[in-house]
């Protein structure tokens, strides 16, 4: 089964994500992104992995990388163990970045765009969306990187 909750031994990291452009993306990486944001709008479900289901984060981010050609695992907390770390200020478009919202246990992920956002199912009542990475909230609530993509 799906969903955005894992154990991960990291705190949070208020200093913002680089400002600046990003650097263009790949093609894959391009692909990848222009495959979550035909998911935009679609409705947050637990364990959703389809746009016909809805997704919760990881599952959106699996489906994504998987329409493209990439097997990844498929909750939030194996995702961050997939690929390879990436510095804050080294994160471009294709990258995942990790998120603990909730005390304790809550890992959400979310791909990274060349906008400077990420795409991401945030939580029940939600719809996949577009947000900033430097959005005060999310700041505070950064966890990691992980570039999947070569």
């Amino acid at each position: 089964m799906g969903g955005c909750a894992g154990f991960t031994p990291f705190g949070g990291n208020a200093a913002p994500i680089a400002t600046g452009p990003l650097p263009p993306a790949t093609k894959r990486a391009a692909a990848v992104i222009a495959t979550a944001r035909s998911a935009l709008g679609r409705p947050y479900a637990w364990g959703g992995e389809t746009p016909t289901q809805g997704f919760d984060c990881s599952g959106l981010v699996w489906w994504a990388f998987a329409k493209n050609g990439v097997r990844m695992p498929r909750v939030s907390w194996q995702q961050y163990g997939a690929g390879r770390f990436v510095d804050k200020r080294d994160i471009r478009p294709g990258d995942l970045v990790f998120y603990r919202v909730l005390t304790g246990k809550s890992l959400h992920v979310g791909i990274v765009t060349e906008k400077r956002t990420f795409i991401h199912s945030p939580r029940s009542g939600k719809h996949v969306m577009e947000s900033d990475m430097n959005n005060p909230f999310w700041r505070e609530h950064y966890v990691g990187a992980r570039r999947i993509l070569p």
